[in-house]
């Protein structure tokens, strides 16, 4: 007798198979851009968001530590902004303390900050 050929393809090994799902929800407007990129891709939904997910890189949120440091620094970029236009005004001399007190600032948030790093890095 003759043995009859299966068709389709051929099954996958048992590490190759995809057996969990993720519910993801979008708004239609997201789901449209969505399917338009994998229409673009040549690729179903499914298959695009697969790659997409398994292709991305996440990055840690911001700390509230790393937050507050940014607001410092923020602040302290406008410090430096008054301080140079009081210098044009009143010469280097007149606001050299300023700019002591601002850089010592800058670098304990600097410290900081690489602390903060160095701590969740572990």
């Amino acid at each position: 007798m003759k043995e009859k050929k299966l068709g389709g393809r051929p099954k996958l090994a048992s590490y190759q198979k995809r057996t969990k799902c993720f519910r993801v929800m979008f708004t239609e407007n997201d789901y449209i851009y969505i399917q338009s990129k994998a229409q673009q891709a040549g690729l179903s939904v499914n298959e695009f968001c697969h790659q997409a997910a398994m292709g991305c890189e996440v990055g840690q949120r911001i700390s509230p530590e790393m937050m507050s440091a940014i607001r410092d620094l923020s602040g302290i970029a406008n410090n430096v902004k008054q301080i140079a236009h009081q210098m044009h005004i009143y010469g280097l001399e007149a606001v050299k303390q300023q700019c002591f007190s601002i850089i010592s600032e800058v670098s304990r948030i600097i410290t900081q900050v690489k602390n903060n790093n160095h701590d969740s890095e572990d």
